[in-house]
């Protein structure tokens, strides 16, 4: 504890001291226009991309809306078909005749 306030005592001067000179050092940047309509291109690029969302939007509501469809309509044809019951087939499987032996051979 003792160390780290020694520390701070002895490089927290130097340490503001180099922060703030850097921070005046500092050459003010032209900003970018980052509105539509600061030049043409950004509005080119914001009606192609609204363009590309809209229609990616239109395209999976109905790729949803018509599968759910057909996915009630798939449900009501196998619960319509006509049901067997199920019988297990016997165990072990019977061979034919020795034929299994003579394809070893």
């Amino acid at each position: 504890m003792f160390f780290c306030r020694a520390a701070w005592q002895r490089f927290g001067p130097l340490a503001r001291k180099t922060a703030y000179r850097l921070s005046r050092d500092v050459v003010p940047r032209r900003q970018m226009s980052s509105v539509p309509g600061g030049t043409g291109e950004n509005i080119i690029y914001a009606l192609l991309c609204g363009g590309a969302f809209a229609g990616s939007v239109t395209y999976a509501y109905s790729t949803v809306t018509s599968d759910h469809e057909r996915f009630k309509d798939r449900v009501a044809e196998i619960k319509a078909r006509p049901k067997t019951e199920w019988t297990p087939k016997p165990w072990p499987p019977k061979s034919r005749d020795g034929e299994e032996e003579e394809e070893v051979l």
